[in-house]
């Protein structure tokens, strides 16, 4: 089975919006390349890129790669990077690196409010009367199981869930997706009632069996009070918009699109924040008003026409027309020749005192993140920033 990333739905939109203005061609003869995430760009030497202009997605602000190698060579190629939030769009200015912002897309074909919501809930063995809280996306780092991702905070999940449950005891939470294994155990395990949406997985890996189709996930959201994102750094999360496109109300922590997308109330800075968001969904239906205007602005700024006229805003001011025959060659010829003889990572200098020379008061502007994690700081911001340089006046 095969199953996309999301990387390869980002790139889906750019053919979609582009339609017939662009055509689409090998490496040698592009003169654009458009990549998706940032480490791709790191495998070609730059002689297969040199005189093409090179945009890059970032799947996550600039942050979250704190001044990796494959970053900072990016940051070398790369003449146009598109950010995906407010908060991308941000870092990469800061860091003097030239942005424009292509928001995450929403499809409401595929992701609406349902009528049958009841009758949803009753299929899944939902009691009546239920406060339903939940996500759909992976908890465990990779293909081990017993490792919660940290990213996507399970562990932050649990510890929200459990309180709530003190506050609000007919709290149950809905889980779907593949490796939920992790945080299934750790639910069961603190007493908090779960209903799966799949096949149980079991003590094995289950990333292909418990795949959902979107028609389906839509469906699950219906079935959700509250849709709960508890994730450390992000660059989308798609939930956050799935769920509003699906009329169901969020909650997140300050983070990535997430913070573009939903209304001032979804969004807690801690644990007992959140719990008090959730007690007073619960109670009162706190979140259902403002979560049913941020939908309506959801469909007018993340929608099909308002990404392709983004993009095609993007690529009105790039160069159009073909490549050189004796450039596409030098390009093809690099290209393969990267492949048999594996680049040599780079010998940095220092950077010197280039960082005391930066406007610090600038980057102060960057808000810290939620209060328990330690990525994604303004200090991490400067180490990312002082690699660039070196990457980029090294001898």
């Amino acid at each position: 089975m095969d199953v996309p990333w999301a990387l390869d739905e980002d790139l889906s939109w750019v053919r979609r919006s582009l339609g017939e203005q662009g055509r689409w061609s090998s490496l040698p003869f592009a003169r654009i390349v458009h990549a998706a995430w940032p480490v791709a760009l790191s495998g070609f030497p730059a002689s297969a890129l040199r005189g093409k202009v090179v945009i890059c997605q970032a799947d996550n602000p600039p942050s979250f790669y704190l001044g990796t190698e494959e970053f900072a060579r990016a940051a070398d190629r790369v003449d146009l990077w598109v950010a995906r939030s407010r908060e991308a769009l941000s870092q990469f200015r800061l860091l003097g690196l030239p942005a424009e912002l292509v928001p995450y897309a929403i499809d409401p074909t595929v992701f609406h409010p349902l009528e049958n919501r009841t009758a949803i809930r009753q299929s899944l063995g939902i009691p009546d009367g239920a406060f339903v809280v939940g996500n759909f996306h992976r908890d465990s780092e990779g293909a081990n199981l017993a490792r919660p991702k940290k990213q996507k905070g399970p562990d932050l999940f649990l510890e929200i869930v459990r309180r709530l449950q003190a506050r609000v005891p007919e709290t149950l939470v809905l889980l779907a997706g593949p490796r939920r294994h992790w945080l299934l155990h750790a639910l069961r395990g603190a007493g908090v009632p779960v209903v799966f949406a799949g096949v149980e997985p079991g003590a094995v890996d289950d990333y292909e069996r418990n795949i959902l189709p979107r028609s389906k996930l839509n469906e699950l959201y219906q079935a959700l009070d509250v849709c709960l994102i508890s994730s450390r750094w992000e660059g989308g999360p798609y939930s956050a918009l799935e769920a509003l496109a699906s009329g169901t109300a969020a909650a997140s922590s300050p983070v990535g699109a997430a913070r573009d997308v939903l209304p001032p109330e979804s969004i807690y800075s801690s644990v007992d924040q959140a719990v008090e968001i959730l007690t007073a969904q619960a109670r009162a239906g706190f979140l259902s008003l403002a979560c049913g205007k941020a939908a309506r602005r959801l469909r007018a700024e993340n929608g099909p026409d308002a990404i392709c006229q983004a993009y095609l805003k993007v690529y009105k001011k790039l160069p159009r027309g073909g490549v050189p025959l004796a450039g596409a060659l030098v390009s093809a010829m690099s290209a393969i020749y990267s492949r048999v003889v594996p680049a040599g990572r780079s010998h940095l200098k220092e950077p010197g005192g280039w960082l005391s020379e930066m406007d610090k008061s600038a980057l102060a502007a960057v808000p810290e993140l939620i209060e328990y994690p330690i990525d994604g700081t303004r200090e991490q911001l400067f180490q990312t920033a002082a690699l660039i340089k070196a990457l980029r006046f090294q001898a």
